[in-house]
């Protein structure tokens, strides 16, 4: 089977409006909500664990707290059943399970949360009367799902082990790149996919930096070509650092292009080198 030949993926636009030179200063009442968005995370963790900090006095609580408020774990790993629980420098993974890359991407994001120094996973595959889904077809839901550039019109089946992207996108540019990320796990892939132009832009979600850095991760882990790659990532406010070495400049492009994709992901700076 042949594969599309790599290409940058769709760029995302920004659409911020500009601020008027004539509007008149903000007053303390109208940054309100704002003010309430950044404490609001501190607040909702006093709820489920108690009055803690982020001070070295409690640091187990601190990491749990990390944990249990990131964005990963809200929106992929507590709906896929997944629990944390912190020891000191240990956090264990527990919970009926019924996809195990999942599982795998909430150890990556326990390992970046500083002071965990281990990660238990004392996770259970679900037992279920319908036959499991295959690893490939979990793996291109997953690498679509974590895909800021991508819309939720893009499905994926199995059609006896054959893989079947159907659905629409914005553009070609976009059409070739869902038939990457699908081609890129080890399945045999059948694309129908059809192009719908449209003018409106993907909106980049709010993403904290230690999910950000799991969920590059993660998807790199779910490309075969990509997997074993000792590379190290570093986020800071949306800005992603890559840092290791690849054997050929296609691969250096596969691996920016994908952690460039990744939801959350406001800029990229890459000292991917090249070592045959």
């Amino acid at each position: 089977m042949s594969y599309p030949s790599i290409l940058l993926h769709p760029s995302l636009e920004s659409s911020s409006p500009r601020p008027s030179v004539d509007s008149p200063r903000p007053s303390l009442f109208d940054s309100k909500d704002d003010f309430i968005a950044r404490i609001g995370p501190i607040g909702v963790a006093a709820i489920y664990f108690g009055p803690f900090s982020l001070a070295p006095q409690d640091p187990a609580l601190s990491r749990q707290a990390l944990l249990k408020l990131s964005f990963a774990y809200r929106y992929y790993l507590q709906p896929a059943g997944i629990r944390y629980h912190v020891q000191r420098q240990t956090a264990t993974l527990s919970g009926s399970i019924k996809s195990t890359p999942l599982a795998l991407c909430a150890e990556i994001l326990a390992q970046q949360i500083e002071g965990i120094e281990q990660v238990k996973n004392e996770t259970e595959l679900a037992l279920e009367d319908r036959p499991a889904q295959s690893r490939e077809l979990v793996a291109v839901q997953l690498l679509l799902a974590t895909d800021q550039s991508l819309r939720s019109q893009v499905k994926v089946s199995d059609e006896s082990g054959v893989l079947r992207i159907s659905g629409s996108v914005g553009s070609e540019a976009q059409k070739s790149w869902v038939e990457q990320l699908a081609g890129s796990v080890d399945a045999e892939m059948k694309s129908d996919l059809t192009v719908v132009p449209t003018d409106s832009v993907v909106k980049s979600a709010d993403v904290d930096d230690e999910s950000l850095q799991a969920l590059v991760l993660f998807r790199l882990r779910l490309i075969r070509e990509t997997e074993h790659l000792p590379l190290k990532v570093k986020a800071n406010r949306g800005v992603l650092t890559l840092q290791g070495k690849v054997r050929s400049e296609t691969l250096r492009q596969r691996v920016e292009n994908v952690a460039r994709a990744t939801v959350g992901l406001r800029e990229l700076r890459s000292s991917l080198t090249i070592a045959p």
